[in-house]
């Protein structure tokens, strides 16, 4: 693989570890790079497992297709007919809220407060293991942990706002609809098919000496451990808000595996996750960051992550059956005016090249 040398480079001094994977034309090619545990001194390694953060995103919409494709979710249906209590901004109470608008960013619905310690919003109770119902950030304005913050001043519909909350309210829909929790339809429906060592939870990973640690520049942050102990317990249906927007932890030749099937019209070798018609309309509802470079007749789809000192990426270009699969598991990463880093950006050049 001619990219070795360029990783290297790269990753050299900016990162802890890493793991690339290509995917061109049904060939794969993996790279990895540092170590999974400095406290262990333990490498990056084939099927070293990560949480990806917000590519998590991706696989909910996929979820969300495979009940649009069965006729059992609406995708401009008032999200309150599936939830069971009245959603609305209050400001604009006259407007529905729909899937459509959760998946696009657009629906209103905010992370809530930006002062984290305050246990108020979903921000403020993110990250906390104590029951807090979807009613009563949504709708129950005598709640405690009720805020009106959670409603932008936009009308829904009307501007992007990227919001984890939305995403964290997608699988409560997904819940009420399936009567199963997110994370077991998500299991059943994408992740066993294909063979994954995955899961939203990760006390439900196999290999769990194979999930990496995370760090702050190149001090250890968070380790598997912890985020093991930290695995959410199983609320009622319908509020498993906290944990679904960025938390899948997966390998990357796993993941590049959920990427080929989207390249391959949901389909990855023998196996079927989702109807064509599904995944072309997915790839098409602008539901998916895009990049169009003209001068080479290229259109990159996917996502990025941030979290926990991880830097990540799954981008591709249908049209030339290529893409790749990043991730970072901290280091030092410089912002471009793009918004993401300079490594992100690295790893986009180096796929153009492909191309």
């Amino acid at each position: 693989m001619e990219w070795k040398a360029e990783l290297f480079k790269l990753f050299n001094n900016q990162i802890v570890g890493g793991s690339v994977v290509l995917v061109k034309e049904n060939q794969t090619y993996q790279y990895n790079y540092g170590y999974r545990s400095l406290n262990n001194s333990l490498p990056v390694e084939d099927d070293t497992i990560f949480r990806i953060a917000s590519i998590s995103k991706v696989i909910i919409g996929m979820a969300v297709m495979k009940l649009v494709e069965s006729e059992r979710l609406d995708l401009d249906e008032d999200i309150s007919s599936y939830l069971g209590f009245r959603v609305r901004n209050p400001k604009y109470p006259h407007v529905p809220i729909t899937t459509r608008m959760l998946l696009m960013h657009t629906s209103s619905v905010t992370n809530g407060l930006t002062d984290e310690t305050v246990e108020i919003g979903y921000n403020g109770v993110n990250g906390h293991h104590y029951f807090v119902s979807l009613e009563d950030l949504l709708f129950n304005s005598t709640s405690k942990y009720y805020t009106e913050k959670t409603y932008s001043d936009f009308c829904p519909g009307e501007k992007y706002i990227y919001s984890n909350f939305g995403f964290g309210i997608i699988a409560c829909i997904i819940e009420k609809i399936t009567h199963q929790l997110f994370t077991v339809f998500v299991e059943q429906n994408i992740l066993k098919p294909l063979c994954l060592d995955a899961s939203f939870k990760a006390n439900k990973i196999q290999k769990q000496d194979k999930i990496s640690d995370t760090f702050s520049g190149f001090s250890t942050n968070r380790t598997a451990t912890s985020f093991i102990e930290a695995t959410y317990p199983d609320f009622p249906l319908g509020n498993n808000f906290r944990g679904p927007a960025g938390g899948l932890f997966i390998s990357m030749p796993d993941l590049s595996k959920i990427m080929t099937s989207l390249i391959n019209g949901g389909k990855y070798r023998d196996v079927q996750l989702l109807k064509k018609e599904a995944v072309d309309y997915y790839l098409s509802a602008n539901f998916l960051p895009g990049r169009h470079y003209p001068e080479k007749n290229v259109y990159l789809q996917g996502h990025t992550g941030n979290a926990y000192g991880v830097s990540s990426l799954m981008y591709f270009c249908k049209n030339k059956q290529t893409g790749v699969c990043f991730i970072a598991n901290g280091g030092i990463y410089q912002p471009m005016p793009s918004g993401k880093n300079h490594i992100q950006e690295g790893i986009i050049d180096l796929l153009l090249q492909e191309l």
